[in-house]
């Protein structure tokens, strides 16, 4: 099998105590079988409270959706005492993720993790993939699902190639990959305020959220409205590939090929003009105020998005059904 990771991925490394935010707060957290076996073993007083804290496969969080292991310094107890090795599959992968398509599997980061949206921002050109070979099984598909597969593959690499041609002007390479056009700075969607509207259908994931989109929808009656100037075009080509990669082949899986496609421009359209009412009052000890307004944006809406599949369902079908292209697009 063909393993495939972007170009970022192998300098990936959990940064803990030094992340404005954490992974251990806001999320319904699985533990799996192999974890609650081996927690039933650990002994003394640091193993009645993992037996004590796990309920239905899940642990029990304390107010706030806060871990029960997560101590105050935001570090993993359960880390601190049994060594990563003993980390639940969940915890032990996030924010990381595998798709598999046939006999090619593709691994990521997901954009939630602030350390993940500083890497792919601060990449030096177009985002590439590197591909090796692994160890791991392929899916059994069929001859014809195989050619489907391929198909759709090939055109991701064609979307690939345009976003990262250089010959071309950045507009170019917009309408070759999505079918945006520079008379419409909104498409897919008509206007600024389609965007608030699709947004404001989806389930928020809490306060954070919620007052974002207070913000965005406040934003969204200015005129005029306009790239708010954050993103340089290399990052703005980088987010866009990222997330053709990680969603548009899930298509042969569940339909919605236009969606997903148009999903990262959709994506991309949102954190630009909505780049400040989504970072909130961004700081970080480390990046300058500018660059933390950037992640944080890109972050906050990865996690209301990315991490709900009803959202994500919800978007990709308005996105599905979308005619406000140009037709050389739509065919």
């Amino acid at each position: 099998m063909l393993l495939r990771k972007p170009d970022f991925y192998d300098r990936f490394k959990c940064i803990a105590g030094r992340c404005t935010d954490t992974c251990c707060v806001g999320w319904e957290i699985d533990v799996d079988e192999n974890s609650q076996e081996a927690y039933r073993k650990v002994t003394g007083a640091f193993g009645d409270k993992l037996r004590e804290k796990i309920e239905d496969g899940h642990f029990k969080l304390l107010p706030h959706d806060r871990c029960p292991f997560l101590d105050k310094g935001n570090l993993c107890e359960i880390f601190t005492n049994l060594g990563e090795g003993s980390l639940c599959n969940i915890c032990r992968e996030h924010p990381r993720f595998v798709e598999v398509y046939g006999d090619i599997m593709e691994k990521g980061i997901g954009l939630c993790c602030e350390e993940a949206v500083r890497l792919l921002l601060e990449g030096d050109g177009p985002l590439t993939f590197a591909g090796e070979e692994c160890d791991e099984p392929e899916d059994e598909i069929d001859d014809e699902d195989r050619e489907i597969c391929d198909q759709v593959l090939y055109e991701r690499e064609r979307i690939f190639a345009g976003l990262a041609d250089g010959s071309l002007t950045f507009q170019e390479r917009l309408h070759d990959a999505f079918g945006f056009s520079e008379d419409n700075p909104f498409a897919p969607l008509e206007d600024v305020n389609a965007y608030a509207e699709l947004l404001a259908k989806t389930e928020s994931f809490g306060p954070a959220w919620d007052e974002a989109l207070a913000r965005i929808k406040d934003r969204a009656t200015a005129d005029p409205i306009s790239d708010q100037g954050f993103f340089s075009e290399n990052e703005s080509m980088r987010i866009l590939a990222y997330l053709v990669y990680r969603h548009y082949a899930k298509c042969l899986f569940d339909g919605y090929e236009q969606g997903k496609r148009l999903f990262a421009v959709f994506f991309w359209n949102v954190v630009r003009f909505f780049t400040r009412e989504l970072a909130g009052n961004a700081t970080h000890p480390v990046q300058d105020s500018d660059f933390a307004i950037k992640i944080n944006a890109i972050k906050i809406l990865s996690r209301q998005l990315e991490y709900c599949e009803e959202n994500m369902q919800r978007v990709e079908s308005a996105l599905d059904s979308c005619d406000n292209l140009d037709d050389d697009l739509n065919g």
